[in-house]
């Protein structure tokens, strides 16, 4: 998914929905998974979700990690500084593609 990843070299998160039935396709793909259309555009999402589960990492530099949920979609990413809780709203603040052109997410609490 070309698209995707050029929004995110730019810092942009942007999920791809069917044309047709308006599906969110995630994770992001070239072909709807409810009605296989190819007929897809890129959207912005509100970046404000909740925090679903966490944890730290201590692979590299101690980390906060957490699972996000965000108008339905499910993220992985880093949790900056805060009161980690279960349901705590969090949001979007920074993703972008590391040295390695793996995706990277961060959030902070909203």
């Amino acid at each position: 998914m070309k698209e995707y990843f050029d929004f995110l070299r730019r810092g942009k998160f942007r999920i791809p929905i069917c044309n047709d039935c308006n599906t969110k396709i995630w994770p992001p793909s070239n072909t709807c998974k409810n009605c296989y259309s190819k007929k897809i555009r890129m959207s912005k999402l509100d970046p404000r979700g909740r925090l679903i589960e966490y944890s730290e990492s201590f692979i590299d530099k101690n980390k906060n990690l957490g699972l996000v949920e965000i108008s339905g979609i499910r993220i992985i990413g880093i949790i900056n500084e805060g009161n980690m809780n279960h349901g705590s709203l969090v949001k979007l603040t920074r993703c972008g593609l590391d040295n390695n052109n793996s995706p990277y997410y961060e959030f902070s609490f909203a």
